[in-house]
């Protein structure tokens, strides 16, 4: 195991910087993120981050212990960018929303004006998510899959807003943050809370001012997505 630091604009890009350290690309990686911290400005916004990881050789599920498993990024080298949420059904989830970037690179669709590549695929149709998914031999999670990965507090990472951690408010659509600004949670989950709504399969919207599910689809807000695969 070998155990690097990085700092960049926001979390994900410290995390991508530390591994790079190592030769390897996020999407190659299995690792853990051991301590993230952000700098905000007044509004809020995060100005940079700090954070430690150690990277790990894949192994085989079976052979980590519980507790090791928790927050471990792809830790049989077969899921990357995903992590394995412990439940009576375990499942993998990735760790960051459907980026506009990653949406592209799967279909035909020109990127919007005033849009990054890093800013969340927004304005999704159920049926477009579902598509995506399957297209890439994934799923939708369920709410229930969406309920465990959020942890069992108000907000993914505790009981108050806290900006450092994470944007509990939805943003204006010209204030629209990058993916993995924030640190994630204890699951390794990132971009989990109001400001993002996510599709679940049972055609339901996650998330939002709330934890859980809800059934009218308010188009005022960013409706996003990621992917589920069983585990």
């Amino acid at each position: 195991m070998a155990m690097v630091s990085a700092t960049g604009v926001g979390v994900r890009h410290a995390l991508a910087r530390a591994l790079a350290t190592a030769n390897l690309a996020p999407a190659d990686a299995c690792f853990h993120l051991r301590q993230a911290r952000v700098r905000l400005d007044s509004r809020h916004r995060v100005l940079g981050a700090e954070v430690m990881v150690s990277i790990h050789k894949p192994q085989p599920i079976g052979t980590w212990s519980p507790e090791d498993l928790v927050g471990c990024i792809n830790p049989d080298g077969e899921h990357p960018l995903m992590a394995r949420i412990p439940a009576g059904r375990p499942f993998f989830l990735d760790i960051l929303p459907v980026s506009w970037g990653r949406w592209i690179n799967r279909s035909e669709v020109s990127l919007p004006p005033g849009v990054d590549l890093l800013h969340p695929r927004t304005a999704v149709d159920f049926d477009e998510a579902l598509a995506f998914a399957d297209g890439l031999g994934k799923r939708l999670p369920t709410t229930e899959e969406l309920a465990l990965a959020w942890g069992g507090a108000r907000y993914p990472w505790g009981e108050r807003p806290d900006p450092e951690r994470g944007r509990h408010r939805a943003p204006r659509f010209d204030d629209l943050p990058e993916i993995g600004l924030h640190p994630p949670n204890e699951a390794g989950i990132f971009d989990l809370g109001a400001w993002l709504w996510q599709w679940a399969d049972e055609g339901q919207l996650f998330g939002g001012p709330e934890r859980g599910p809800v059934e009218k689809v308010d188009r005022t807000r960013p409706i996003g997505l990621r992917l589920a695969m069983d585990g």
